[in-house]
Parts: C-alpha cells; sequence; structure tokens
C-alpha cells in the first residue's frame, strides 16, 4: 500500500501543497511532509482522508474549528478543504510538521519520571484548554504527542465538540475508551486514552483490559506513584469513577493545578457571558465617557510662566548690590567703574613680558625638538641593520648602516632644513643596504611557509557542534552516530552537505546535518592553488553532549 502513496511524491495537492515525502499510513488515512507559500515558503505535515462518506461537512466544520484555537502545545492547523488526487476525492487539513514523536521513542526505551511528567503536563494543560471550550480531542496515543524543538505538542487533526457521535473510520483500539463508540465523546474517554498512553510510557506497551468486563485494567509494577495512582484513576471503567485532567493536574503540581482551574473558570464564564459583557461595557464607557469630558484645568499661558528666573538686564551693567560683590571675584573679564585703570595696567605689563619668554623658550629649545625628529628613524634603522648583521653575518662584519640610514628614510630637503650638520654628510656615503636589506626579510618567511604546509591536506578552521537541547541529550541510552559528507569549495566554506549516515534517529540527523553547513575549512593546495575537498564528520551524540570528528577524503 505504501508503494502507491509514494507514487504522489512530487504532485501538487490543491493547487498549493507540493508533496514531498510519504510519512506514512492508516487503513483511512495517509500523511505527507509538504511545502507551500504563505507568501514565505513553510513545510506542513498534510493529512488526506476519502471524501466520499457521510458527514464530510461535520470533518471541515471541526478542522475549521481548531484552525481558530491558540495554544502553545496545541499543533496548529494551517489550512483545510478538498481536492482531487488520481481520480480521488479528498478531504485533507494542513497541520505544523513536528520532527518526532513519543511512538518513535518508546520501542528504543521507556521514558524516566521526569519525562513523563513533563508529557503529563503538557497533555493536561492542553486537555483542560480544549474541555474548556466545550471540545474533546478523541485520540490521545503516543503517536499524537510530538516534538517540535524543545515543545511537547498535541495532535489537532481528531479534535471535536464534546457530545458528538462522529462516525469512526478507524478500528478500534486500546486507546479508546470501554464506552465508545456507543456513548458520545466526553472528557472521560480522553482522560481513559491519556492513561493507557502514560502505562505505555514506561511499560513499553500499552495497558491492557482484563476478560472480565467488570474488572478495571492492572497496571503493572514498573509504574511507580505518583504515576501508579494517576493510571489508576484515569482507567476505570465507569466514566463517572476517572478523575478529570484538572485532578491529574493537581496530583503532579498541588500548587500551579488551582491557579489554573480558576483561569478555566473564568474563560468558560466569560464565553458564556459574552453578550452581556458587551452591553455592560457599552453601559461602562458612556460612563467613563462622563468624566473624560469634564473640562481640566485651564493651561497657564506662556506668557504667565517665566522663562528664566535671571534678570532681563546683562550682569555687566547690573547696578545690583549682589552682582556689584560677585563681579570683582573675576577681575581680568570684568570693569567696575573708578577701579577699571588699575586692572587694565597689570596685564599691560604682564602680557608683553609672558610672550617674550615664550619666544626665547620656542628659540631655545626648537633645535632639541628637530633633532629628536630625526633621531627615531636613525635608531629604527639601525636596528634593522643589527637584524640584517644578524641574518648574514659574513656580508658586512665591520660596518654600521645607521649613519646612512636616515638619506633612505627621510626626504633629503626636509632633514638638511631640521638638523643641517648631521644630514649634510649623509648624501657623501650612498649605501644600498636599506633594499637589500627589505629583500632578505621577505625570503625567510616564504620558503617557512612553503616547508610548513602540506600541499595535499586541508585543516579545520571552525566545527560548531549541534546545539541539541538537554531535554533531548538525556532520552539517549547510548550514542546516536550520524555521519555527514561535505563538499568544501577553494575558499574552505561548505557548498554542500548530505547525510552519509543518518542514524536512528532524524532529528538529531538534523542538527547534525546543520551544524556540518557552518563548518569553516583551510582549503588544500595544489600546484599553488586553493583546491575544493570532500570531507566526512562523525558526530556522536550522548547523555553527556555531542563530539564531532572530522575526516579529509578528497583530494
Amino acid at each position: 500500500m505504501s508503494e502507491m502513496w509514494k507514487k504522489w511524491e512530487g504532485q501538487v495537492a490543491d493547487h498549493k501543497y507540493q508533496l514531498l515525502e510519504y510519512l506514512g499510513s492508516t487503513d483511512h488515512s495517509v500523511v505527507f511532509l509538504a511545502e507551500f507559500h504563505t507568501p514565505e515558503l513553510r513545510r506542513a505535515a498534510i493529512k488526506f482522508l476519502s471524501a466520499d462518506v457521510p458527514h464530510k461537512e461535520q470533518q471541515l466544520a471541526a478542522w475549521t474549528t481548531v484552525a481558530q484555537l491558540s495554544h502553545p502545545n496545541l499543533i496548529r492547523v494551517l489550512g483545510t478543504g478538498q481536492c482531487r488526487m488520481e481520480e480521488l476525492n479528498l478531504l485533507y487539513v494542513a497541520m505544523e510538521y513536528a520532527e518526532e514523536n513519543l511512538a518513535q521513542v518508546l520501542p528504543h526505551r521507556a521514558l524516566m519520571a521526569q519525562e513523563a511528567s513533563e508529557m503529563l503536563k503538557t497533555v493536561t494543560d492542553v486537555l483542560l484548554y480544549l474541555h474548556g471550550k466545550g471540545l474533546v480531542h478523541g485520540h490521545i496515543k503516543p503517536s499524537n504527542v510530538l516534538a517540535m524543538g524543545e515543545l511537547l505538542k498535541l495532535s489537532s487533526d481528531t479534535i471535536f465538540p464534546i457530545g458528538e457521535v462522529p462516525e469512526m473510520r478507524r478500528e478500534r483500539s486500546v486507546y479508546d475508551a470501554p464506552e465508545l463508540p456507543s456513548s458520545p465523546f466526553t472528557p472521560a474517554a480522553d482522560v481513559w486514552s491519556l492513561g493507557v498512553t502514560l502505562v505505555e510510557a514506561f511499560t513499553q506497551q500499552p495497558a491492557v483490559l482484563p476478560f472480565n468486563e467488570n474488572a478495571d485494567p492492572i497496571i503493572p509494577p514498573a509504574v511507580r506513584d505518583p504515576f501508579l495512582e494517576i493510571a489508576r484513576n484515569a482507567l476505570r471503567r465507569d466514566p463517572k469513577l476517572r478523575w478529570t485532567s484538572a485532578q491529574i493536574e493537581e496530583r503532579l503540581d498541588p500548587t500551579s493545578a488551582s491557579a489554573k482551574a480558576a483561569a478555566a473558570t473564568a474563560r468558560a464564564n466569560a464565553t458564556a457571558n459574552a453578550s452581556a459583557n458587551v452591553v455592560v461595557g457599552s453601559a461602562a464607557s458612556v460612563a467613563v465617557a462622563a468624566p473624560a469630558t469634564t473640562p481640566a484645568p485651564p493651561a497657564p499661558s506662556p506668557l504667565d510662566v517665566p522663562l528664566s528666573k535671571e534678570p532681563a538686564v546683562p550682569l555687566g551693567k547690573s547696578p545690583s548690590g549682589p552682582v556689584a560683590r560677585t563681579v570683582p571675584a573675576r577681575p581680568p573679564t570684568r570693569e567696575k567703574g573708578a577701579a577699571a585703570p588699575q586692572t587694565v595696567v597689570l596685564p599691560n605689563y604682564v602680557i608683553p613680558l609672558f610672550a617674550a619668554a615664550l619666544v626665547v623658550i620656542a628659540l631655545i629649545l626648537l633645535p632639541f625638538v628637530m633633532r629628536h625628529r630625526v633621531a627615531p628613524p636613525a635608531s629604527t634603522v639601525a636596528s634593522s641593520g643589527q637584524a640584517s648583521a644578524a641574518h648574514e653575518p659574513a656580508a658586512q662584519p665591520s660596518t654600521t648602516p645607521s649613519n646612512a640610514q636616515p638619506s633612505a628614510t627621510l626626504p633629503p630637503a626636509k632633514s638638511t632644513a631640521d638638523s643641517p650638520a648631521p644630514v649634510a654628510a649623509t648624501p657623501t656615503t650612498p649605501n644600498p643596504e636599506p633594499a637589500a636589506l627589505r629583500s632578505a626579510q621577505t625570503k625567510p618567511p616564504a620558503s617557512a611557509k612553503s616547508s610548513s604546509f602540506s600541499p595535499s591536506k586541508g585543516a579545520v578552521l571552525d566545527q560548531p557542534v549541534p546545539q541539541v537541547p538537554e531535554k533531548a541529550l538525556a532520552t539517549i541510552s547510548g550514542t546516536v552516530r550520524v555521519g555527514v559528507k561535505v563538499h568544501v569549495d577553494a575558499a574552505g566554506s561548505v557548498s554542500e552537505a548530505s547525510l552519509d549516515s543518518a542514524g536512528p534517529s532524524k532529528y538529531f540527523a538534523d542538527y547534525a546535518l546543520k551544524a556540518a553547513r557552518q563548518w569553516v575549512f583551510t582549503p588544500p593546495e595544489a600546484e599553488g592553488h586553493s583546491v575544493p575537498s570532500d570531507w566526512l564528520i562523525q558526530f556522536h551524540f550522548t547523555k553527556a553532549g555531542v563530539q564531532a570528528t572530522p575526516q579529509q577524503v578528497a583530494p
């Protein structure tokens, strides 16, 4: 049967959903991974049902209702409708795509107590939300408990109103409450399904009903309290005796259960009194509008507010006593009537003397400053000459080239103007050594580089490891190995990446593939040019973390 569905891969459903990959099927439905534009490119899981059945409008109406729900732990419905594929009339619902589900984990290992507690809290919180809106989930089981990144989410394609008796197109399973399908779906039926799923999370097998129709299921000893008590009270044959989702949550976390129950009651009351709230809200708006129209105290005129506390008269001309007392604190910048000639006479003597002193100091210090400006290049070149002498001791053992360096470093005209005596002798001793020294310095690094670099091997510059959530790593038993083959271009960037060995989990394989695309390499060289290369990266996922081992496979 799966071969028939695989033929649909690549086709387009309802002119907008391109089917990428066949994910699975049951006796009444088939699911594909699809892409669509909204307007950005997105991925979705699209489920198809036959449309040649009665009450199809009921199913479409239920999906439309679910599309309006908003809960962080509920898979969102992205679109619904009808289409035709290869002569088949179909209903479809497009939902958020989840990478993994609980049914893929349980065959390998049972959940730990903390994981089971988180799963229960997530599902009961969603059930409280749905039951408060008059809806039931209808089909809780491990394959419908999904993982999207770090979030657990519950599927949404089976949700419908409480009290309805929808046509059960699938065969009954152990997850269905004993009263179904003869009785309508109720919140108690959801609790039964959750109890079966809880037992399977610890034992890797669902709870089984005994042959005695009046007896409750026997819970295996692997289930410990508080989960044992929850499972016993969730798997009561009599729906009236089963715990509610609120009671389960209270048993897990008594402090937060009461607050959430109060919030759910408030939401239900708000829905029931929606029309009354509109009337009250209208009256309240009128009552509030009246005080709003009461005239506020008149805003002060700009003319009534002084812009500054300072007097309008300039301080230098103010005849007031306090200003007259504060002005003498700065005699060079203020004038005071009769005292003005005395305050001006002193600067007339001091300023010329001070200016003359500055000129004399400048004339004395200027030659020293100019010689100081010439000295650093000479010392710098001297050090270069010493380095050259150390590198080539046999070239000039008795020559000190520092005296000839200023002519090669500074322009002759500027050197002659700044320091006549030292520079006058430099043009008479031309020395080509600076050029020889520079050429001698460039050769050793090149030869060292060529001797230490292998032309046939590359290297890894940056190797980011997958940033897997700790909760996901905690689910690993042993080591999950994923191999990724990457093609590196001549610039050292990964241009292509593909799975060489995906390992047992698509979830961890996706993390490895994403991390490998971000690696950066030093490309190998051939005939003096960088060339592309191929690498195989082995990722090892354990509870302690992730390790990566690269290996160059070509050239």
